[in-house]
């Protein structure tokens, strides 16, 4: 079991948490693959995905020496659960739920929540919360990372929803840990024949974006 220090180490050394939703688990392990390859080391599987937990094992399973898994969109604590069991590190959710974070802990796995405002950032972190997301981020914008952290610097936040390549360096340079990322870096459904060529390099653009703006 990786401690949960070296869990959250991960997340912000790579500073991105691709979003895998909806996509295909005849196609999960490949596309982890090509976002590994393009440095994006922490990689969420969304509990509303057919079949997330079985993704979330076999990713674990085959990647777990190299990347984080986490599993996404958890709502209540039998999900956190079952995602652990099936190997998850990390749990990241849209909204604040104590039985999500209680169960988090329980397991020695990252608690990460969504929030909006700086009451709910502040009662995620008394209830044990590790970093919180906020979301939606492209709503919110860069200012508003910035104008929040003013007073809570030490919040770790992870701003997630609209985070694409043109706008990463400003939540950065807003002071995020790390951001969630989705369709804008994973778009993989059935009905295409997925470019994974395409999504490596695209991987690699963020990456590049990210230990650019953290130079600046």
């Amino acid at each position: 079991m990786i401690p949960k220090v070296n869990i959250l180490q991960k997340i912000v050394d790579g500073g991105i948490i691709a979003v895998l939703r909806q996509v295909p688990q005849e196609q999960s392990e490949a596309l982890a693959q090509s976002l590994i390859e393009g440095g994006v080391t922490a990689l969420e599987v969304t509990v509303d995905t057919p079949g997330a937990f079985e993704t979330i094992k076999r990713l674990s399973d085959t990647f777990g020496d190299r990347a984080v898994i986490g599993a996404g969109t958890v709502l209540d604590a039998e999900s956190a659960r079952l995602a652990i069991l099936n190997g998850a590190d990390f749990i990241f959710s849209p909204s604040l739920h104590q039985d999500v974070i209680r169960m988090a802990l329980r397991y020695g796995k990252a608690a990460i929540p969504g929030v909006m405002s700086p009451t709910e950032m502040i009662t995620a972190m008394e209830w044990g919360a590790d970093m919180v997301k906020i979301f939606p981020a492209a709503a919110l914008g860069p200012r508003y990372i910035k104008d929040v952290k003013a007073p809570l610097p030490h919040v770790p936040v992870i701003p997630s929803g609209g985070v694409n390549v043109d706008n990463i360096a400003s939540f950065f340079e807003a002071g995020a840990s790390a951001v969630g990322i989705g369709g804008n870096l994973v778009r993989v459904s059935k009905e295409e024949t997925a470019d994974f060529a395409r999504i490596r390099d695209l991987a690699a653009k963020y990456a590049a974006a990210v230990k650019k703006a953290r130079v600046q």
